[in-house]
């Protein structure tokens, strides 16, 4: 009868686990359904959806992803709706895939725990809520950071099936390892910086492989290039002429090689930034970590209610911290105070980790399953703890900002921690158990708030009361202040814009505008203030490559500078002498907007 009552309070603690975390799942994805309809940002989503637009005509781009999502966008009708909405069915489906391929392998790693499949779908329950972080503060339209992050996490997952079978004595699948190549090509075709975390994971799976033996290192390589050859064939035959993509992808990057950040100043950036974070984690959170490796060693009775106290104390501070600065709201602003609680919980879960492997060996607590484990799971569980920080490398901003977006990963290192320290005081494992539950809430806060009240770039959900009526945007809300705006300037320009793809260059950060417009940019989709050479660079080659029939329209939020006036003269345009202001900028929502004389007069 005893067995029985054990079971039964196992079957319904995983079936807590399992209706909390799918109702924190669901909380984000149908807040990201019900908001794929609001909003929209000019600036960076403008960029991404206006290389979209032109993907198969525009070569000239920073990376490839206009190749993987342009399609898409064009084979949807170019409703921006719809393709927000393909982008949540993305992140679902690939975190879905990751965490049963977590708990897959965890499965054979944790032999004593039930066996009901309610395991599986509980931990991938908690992983798919963890995902609600892609939905923290970019925009809803996908972009190449979505690329990296869901590539990433699927390649981890072949890895996973991999030390699966290896774990079972079985040969590993050929076709993971031909996914695992075909997911590498797109990764790279979307931006080559995520060589850094292709890296890693690819030796990661060489580790796992070699357990098994060199001959299947030697076979998984093979098929993966395979993959990869794959991968550049469809391209090339059915997308676009690598002879065409490439060669405009590294112009751009030439473009701005003289004007970007040096790989040295980026890593300083980057080991600043997390050495900050962590200082101001540890100073907000300290007494949380404290309190756990306490509970993970705590043998003796009096130690352990001593233990229970203080970790009561620092949970109670923490949650505190958390709610007074704003540590669970979602929106750009609000980054690095939510970073501090994300990077707490997963140190909770190294914490206690340590202390539970250190503790057993040293005979302070019983040896845990934790303590038992092989090197490949050290090694799978060390890169699930690099993954969010490395799959952002190559951003020119702290790797947390875009790299926590990746807190699925963290997620499963936690599961993982929490059911192998079995062995430790029941403290240790309610601490971590509460810390794991409070961050997937705060996850679903974030994402909640994210989407509703600070979205990208934009006003809030109360205030995106108005259908737009210009057909690229169709479908969506938009403030009223910006509807009416946006469709006076379109009236206004009408005569010059019709019939669309007409050149326009938009200075600064307003491609949204070209693409609202039914233009096409001239050079560059992406124009930013600080980046004029490359601007320029891109004009310029457009022009000398194959000059627009008809000359741009030019709307400008600033003075135009001569470095784009002498630019434009590429292109056979004298703007000093053939341009003509098309109203007093109060008139064109305080742009100025410029049009050729000639058409000005006939009009």
């Amino acid at each position: 009868m005893a067995t029985v009552s054990s079971a039964g309070r196992r079957f319904a603690l995983l079936a807590g686990v399992t209706v909390v975390a799918a109702a924190l799942a669901a909380w984000w994805i149908l807040s990201a359904g019900r908001a794929a309809n609001e909003g929209f940002d000019i600036t960076d989503e403008g960029y991404y959806l206006l290389s979209y637009r032109w993907w198969d005509s525009n070569p000239l781009a920073l990376t490839g992803v206009q190749y993987i999502y342009g399609p898409i966008f064009e084979w949807l009708g170019y409703d921006i709706v719809k393709l927000r909405f393909f982008r949540l069915f993305t992140v679902v489906a690939v975190h879905v895939i990751f965490g049963y391929s977590f708990m897959r392998w965890l499965r054979g790693r944790r032999p004593a725990l039930p066996p009901t499949r309610l395991f599986e779908v509980g931990g991938t329950a908690v992983v798919l809520a963890a995902g609600g972080m892609c939905y923290a503060w970019l925009p809803q339209s996908p972009g190449y950071n979505d690329v990296v992050l869901l590539g990433a996490l699927t390649l981890v997952s072949c890895v996973l099936w991999m030390a699966a079978a290896v774990d079972r004595g079985t040969p590993v699948p050929f076709w993971i390892f031909v996914v695992f190549g075909l997911v590498i090509g797109v990764m790279l075709l979307a931006k080559w910086t995520s060589v850094v975390v292709i890296g890693l994971i690819v030796i990661t799976a060489v580790i796992v492989l070699a357990g098994q033996s060199w001959r299947s290192v030697a076979c998984g390589i093979l098929y993966a290039l395979a993959g990869i050859a794959l991968t550049a064939l469809v391209v090339q035959l059915f997308v676009v002429h690598l002879s065409v993509a490439v060669p405009g992808i590294l112009k751009v990057n030439k473009f701005i090689a003289g004007t970007s950040y040096t790989p040295s100043q980026l890593l300083h950036l980057y080991w600043s930034s997390t050495v900050n974070l962590l200082g101001r984690t540890l100073a907000a959170h300290g007494l949380l970590l404290l309190a756990t490796a306490v509970a993970v060693i705590a043998r003796w009775r009096p130690l352990r209610i001593a233990a229970a106290v203080l970790a009561l104390v620092a949970l109670i501070l923490s949650v505190r911290h958390v709610i007074v600065d704003n540590g669970a709201l979602g929106g750009s602003q609000h980054i690095q105070m939510y970073a501090e609680t994300l990077l707490a919980a997963v140190l909770v879960a190294v914490v206690a980790a340590a202390g539970a492997v250190i503790g057993g060996r040293v005979g302070v607590t019983p040896c845990s399953r934790l303590g038992r484990e092989n090197t490949r799971s050290w090694v799978i569980l060390t890169l699930l703890v690099l993954l969010p920080l490395v799959q952002a490398f190559g951003t020119n901003t702290p790797l947390y900002t875009i790299g926590f977006n990746a807190f699925a990963a963290w997620a499963a290192v936690m599961i993982a921690v929490l059911t192998g320290i079995w062995a430790t005081p029941v403290v240790a494992r309610l601490m971590l158990a509460i810390v794991l539950t409070g961050s997937l809430v705060a996850t679903s806060v974030i994402a909640y708030t994210g989407l509703f009240h600070y979205p990208y770039r934009s006003v809030g959900h109360s205030q995106l009361t108005a259908a737009a009526t210009l057909p690229p945007l169709k479908g969506l809300y938009l403030s009223a202040p910006a509807e009416r705006n946006f469709g006076r300037l379109a009236a206004v320009l009408k005569p010059y814009t019709e019939p669309p793809g007409r050149p326009i260059l938009a200075l600064d950060k307003m491609a949204g505008l070209v693409l609202m417009l039914g233009g096409r940019p001239l050079g560059e989709a992406w124009i930013a203030p600080k980046e004029r050479s490359r601007t320029v660079a891109g004009i310029e080659e457009v022009c000398r490559q194959n000059r627009p029939a008809r000359p741009p329209l030019i709307i400008l939020n600033r003075e135009i500078s001569d470095l784009e006036v002498n630019a434009l003269r590429g292109c056979g345009v004298d703007f000093r002498t053939g341009y003509v202001q098309l109203a007093p900028a109060k008139q064109t929502i305080g742009l100025q907007v410029w049009v050729p004389k000639s058409e000005r007069a006939a009009g």
